[in-house]
C-alpha cells in the first residue's frame, strides 16, 4: 500500500474534489442525475475513510458508506445521526455503474447534495479537530 493511501489531506481533497463535481453537474440544465448522485456517495465515502486514516492509519476498503460510518462511531458515537443519510447514499454506486429500471427525480438529486454535504462538513469538523485541513482550503 503506497503512503498516498495514509494520506489524510488527500483524501480531503479527493472528497471535495467528488462534491464539487457534483455540484458542478447539478448546474447542468439537465443534469445526469445518476452521476451527481454517485459522486455524493463517493465524497461521503473519501471523507468518512479519511476520518477513519486519521483515527487508525488503516485504509477500510470498503464502498458500504454504513460499514465506514459504524467505524467512525467507534471514535465518536455523534456519526451516528447519518446512518440513514448512509444507507441512501451507498444506493447510488449500482444506480450508476448498471442499468437499473429505477428513476431517479431531481427532488433525490438534491437531497443527495445535502446529505453529501452534511457528511463532509461534519466530518471536516471533526479532522480539523485532530489537526487536519484548514477552515480555507476546505
Amino acid at each position: 500500500m503506497s503512503t498516498d493511501s495514509f494520506d489524510v489531506e488527500k483524501w480531503i481533497h479527493f472528497a471535495q474534489m467528488d462534491f464539487d463535481s457534483a455540484v458542478a453537474l447539478a448546474e447542468k440544465f439537465r443534469p445526469p442525475l445518476e452521476i451527481v448522485c454517485y459522486h455524493c456517495q463517493q465524497a461521503a465515502e473519501k471523507i468518512l475513510k479519511a476520518y477513519i486514516i486519521a483515527k487508525t492509519n488503516t485504509l477500510t476498503k470498503t464502498h458500504v458508506l454504513v460499514d465506514l460510518l459504524n467505524i467512525c462511531v467507534q471514535y465518536s458515537t455523534e456519526f451516528s445521526v447519518f446512518k440513514n443519510v448512509c444507507i441512501k447514499l451507498t444506493a447510488y454506486i449500482a444506480l450508476t455503474r448498471y442499468p437499473s429500471s429505477i428513476d431517479l427525480t431531481e427532488q433525490a438529486m438534491k437531497q443527495a447534495l445535502k446529505d453529501a454535504q452534511d457528511v463532509l462538513d461534519f466530518t471536516k469538523s471533526k479532522l480539523t479537530e485532530m489537526g487536519f485541513g484548514s477552515a480555507g482550503e476546505m
